[in-house]
């Protein structure tokens, strides 16, 4: 019993931990995005608007802009520009995922472990191929102020 409560204990820390090194990286790169904001934006660009299909906004105010991000099995989501820095948050055992950039080059992102959360500048556009047979499903959240 108490092999388990360390366990549930050693899970909580390290997610915690991972907030708060995102919330950390947010701060140290808000100024480097600052520099970026709006170069490859344009409003029909935008994730929500190129790529409906695999952006649903879950929540926007002045702040942020939360949205579920989707790619099903063995699929492409449509080219697309995110105007806001963001943390992004894979959920449930991410799939195998090859990154396409607006400039012409690729990166095989490689599968990541569940619960996988990183710091995302404003960046080109891109879009992301799925050559799994399990669906990506993420959170991301946007900094609209962190300029």
């Amino acid at each position: 019993m108490l092999l388990f409560r360390e366990v549930i204990l050693r899970d909580s820390m390290m997610k915690k931990l991972g907030i708060a090194l995102a919330a950390f990286a947010a701060g140290l790169f808000a100024q480097s995005a600052a520099s970026n904001f709006d170069k490859w934006w344009t409003p029909e660009k935008d994730a929500t608007v190129a790529a409906p299909a695999n952006h649903k906004v879950l929540l926007e105010n002045d702040e942020v802009r939360v949205l579920q991000v989707s790619v099903p099995p063995h699929t492409r989501e449509p080219m697309h520009v995110h105007r806001y820095p963001a943390v992004i948050y894979l959920q449930s055992s991410p799939p195998n995922m090859i990154e396409h950039t607006e400039d012409g080059k690729t990166r095989d992102m490689g599968t990541r472990p569940d619960g996988f959360t990183r710091w995302l500048p404003v960046d080109q556009g891109h879009f992301l191929e799925n050559t799994d047979n399990k669906p990506l499903l993420a959170i991301r959240v946007e900094l609209k102020k962190a300029r």
